[in-house]
């Protein structure tokens, strides 16, 4: 038997319930939630002639992007009204078409989840590699807390962790579970502190190991490599945010509405449901829904985009409560009050420096990306003076969902790995 076998048994042994509930293969997802941005859209849209008059005038900045045409039209004709009336119900059938087109689709994630070698609460680390060579250098990979991995592992055809299994690394993943009722009080840092640290010290005792981190997840993984320099052989930030009001002319009122909106939850220390969550990003961003359910109505539905753009959109609808004090760390601390930026996020009772960290850093800062803006993320990458930076134009979930990720980011990452 090979040290990665012995090591996985010996971890299996230790951690007896493998398979937390609600975590089988053929989980069927929860496409209903779709009606949330559909309704928000919908509101958005056919409530626009009424406010054209001072939308026409609007910056360019503020305006939604399938709307600044009409915009300019309207300056030119002041007479567009009953045109723009119907332009914007004929986009709301569109729009409608798509979500319809999404809800009843055929395509549903069908790989089997990997193994868990390793869980503490609902918080699991799933095996990739089990037959990995006995000296494969290990990449643990750190998801958004919100969200579950599979966004990593997408499809048997399209999947970051095995592209990256393949090329000869021992790769585990991070899977946030709903929180326990002891995980019900924890903040960011008690999800480092308490659930990622012990995990790398059980997964790879006797190496250091790549730790890679997407969109928040990648703010856990800089805490943990801060917190174990010594286990950190590189680090690697996929679209992780850090300055939160670089290209957000309001994210500090956003992140105080917000806050505002999930109080309820919030002042009864109650885990924030998911289906919350969600409704508050999409009444903030009614377009972004409209802009890719429209697109998705006129694409070939019998294609592997169209299967992929499917599953994307099953995992945004098959995310995870968010822990009240961990909400009221991000959307109160980091986005109200960019506490990251300013030097004021602590983990552990440590401020989070960048300066601090040691290991080599490959930081993705996607150009196209309207989640986590390029200027939010660049600031981060700036602050580690010998880091690649790899700026790919992608979006946000496009450098994991999109069909030139494996070229345009997974395979460079993957040859920058293996050089370190």
């Amino acid at each position: 038997m090979t040290a990665t076998a012995h090591r996985t048994q010996a971890l299996r042994q230790h951690h007896p319930r493998e398979q937390p509930q609600n975590r089988q293969p053929g989980r069927q997802p929860n496409r209903h939630r779709a009606a949330l941005s559909m309704g928000t859209t919908l509101s958005a849209l056919l409530s626009l002639p009424s406010v054209w008059p001072s939308l026409k005038n609007a910056s360019p900045d503020l305006k939604p992007a399938p709307l600044n045409r009409l915009a300019e039209l309207s300056v030119r004709h002041p007479d567009l009204a009953p045109y723009l009336t119907q332009e914007m119900a004929r986009r709301a059938r569109q729009f409608m078409n798509g979500v319809n087109l999404y809800r009843h689709h055929p395509a549903r994630r069908t790989v089997d989840e990997a193994p868990v070698i390793w869980q503490s609460g609902t918080t699991v680390v799933r095996d990739y590699t089990a037959q990995a060579a006995p000296r494969a250098p290990v990449v643990l990979a750190v998801p958004s807390l919100i969200n579950r991995y599979t966004v990593l592992d997408i499809h048997p055809r399209h999947s970051f962790l095995r592209m990256l299994a393949a090329a000869g690394f021992r790769v585990l993943t991070v899977d946030w579970g709903d929180p326990s009722e002891a995980e019900q009080k924890f903040t960011l840092g008690d999800y480092v502190t308490r659930r990622l640290i012990p995990a790398l010290n059980a997964v790879s005792p006797d190496a250091p190991a790549h730790i890679v981190g997407y969109c928040m997840g990648g703010l856990l993984a800089l805490a943990l490599a801060q917190a174990r320099p010594g286990q950190t052989r590189s680090l690697s930030l996929l679209a992780t945010p850090w300055d939160f009001h670089a290209g957000f002319a309001a994210a500090g009122q956003a992140g105080q509405s917000i806050e505002d909106k999930l109080r309820p939850w919030l002042d009864a220390d109650t885990p924030v449901p998911v289906d919350v969550v969600q409704g508050v990003f999409a009444a903030m961003q009614p377009m972004q829904a409209f802009r890719k359910f429209s697109s998705f109505a006129a694409r070939d539905q019998s294609g592997f985009e169209a299967e992929c753009f499917v599953l994307t959109e099953d995992w945004l609808n098959d995310g995870v409560a968010l822990a009240a004090p961990a909400a009221r760390e991000c959307f109160g601390d980091l986005c109200g009050r960019n506490a990251a930026a300013a030097g004021n996020w602590r983990v552990g009772g440590e401020v989070i420096d960048p300066h601090k960290i040691t290991a080599p850093v490959y930081a993705v800062v996607p150009g196209r990306d309207r989640i986590v803006p390029p200027e939010s993320a660049m600031p981060l990458a700036r602050l580690f003076p010998h880091a690649v930076r790899h700026e790919p134009m992608l979006g946000h979930i496009g450098i994991m969902a999109s069909l030139a990720a494996p070229h345009q980011v997974w395979k460079p990452l993957a040859q920058w790995l293996a050089a370190h």
